[in-house]
């Protein structure tokens, strides 16, 4: 089980648009520190590959790796520029050693695109290629459902409601899905009618 999602910026560490939590541990006094601190440590990840002179190889070898990479989905569906381009793009798991925050060692997948961060944070044993998978639908419905309003964080923040309807489908009660192209679909046809039903 997932133990929780989180949406924020990549310019700040104290910017979070979006949260949620599925233990008591995640959702107790120290929430906001945690959360800080998770946000601390994707920046500084973040600012290492983009500041390191290897990220424009990596950037090249994504964007040229076609259906080999995880995220052919994300990069061939989206009407973004920018993220087929694979110019404003970073990922990158971290793994979160117990302490007074966590009680149990994490794991956080986490994927920046155009100054978002969708970060997932598992527990050890979770498969980090099904978090990996998971985020990049996540990332390419919000793209799909919000792209017709401002900007994705102004309309994550915005219509939270939504964003839960869309985390329903596709992380179940914080269950990771094992998920391909067709199951996402059908996933993607749900989440479009229980939101019309809504407006």
């Amino acid at each position: 089980m997932v133990y929780g999602l989180m949406v924020h910026s990549v310019d700040s560490s104290q910017t979070l648009h979006f949260s949620i939590f599925y233990t008591p541990e995640g959702n107790d006094a120290n929430k906001k520190t945690r959360q800080q601190t998770i946000m601390r440590r994707i920046l500084e990840e973040h600012l290492f590959q983009t500041h390191s002179g290897d990220q424009q190889g990596l950037a090249k070898s994504k964007a040229s790796s076609g259906f080999d990479d995880a995220d052919w989905l994300f990069r061939f569906g989206s009407d973004s520029g920018s993220a087929q381009q694979g110019t404003d793009y970073t990922e990158g798991i971290l793994r979160l050693q117990a302490s007074q925050l966590f009680e149990y060692p994490k794991l956080v997948v986490w994927k920046q695109v155009d100054k978002v961060v969708y970060t997932l944070v598992c527990e050890p044993l979770d498969n980090p290629l099904l978090a990996s998978n998971f985020l990049t639908l996540f990332i390419h419905e919000l793209n799909d459902h919000f792209r017709k309003g401002g900007s994705i964080i102004t309309e994550v923040a915005a219509r939270p409601d939504e964003v839960l309807v869309i985390l329903t489908f596709l992380l179940p009660g914080g269950q990771l899905l094992f998920s391909n192209i067709h199951l996402y679909r059908h996933f993607k046809a749900q989440i479009a009618q229980v939101l019309a039903q809504k407006a």
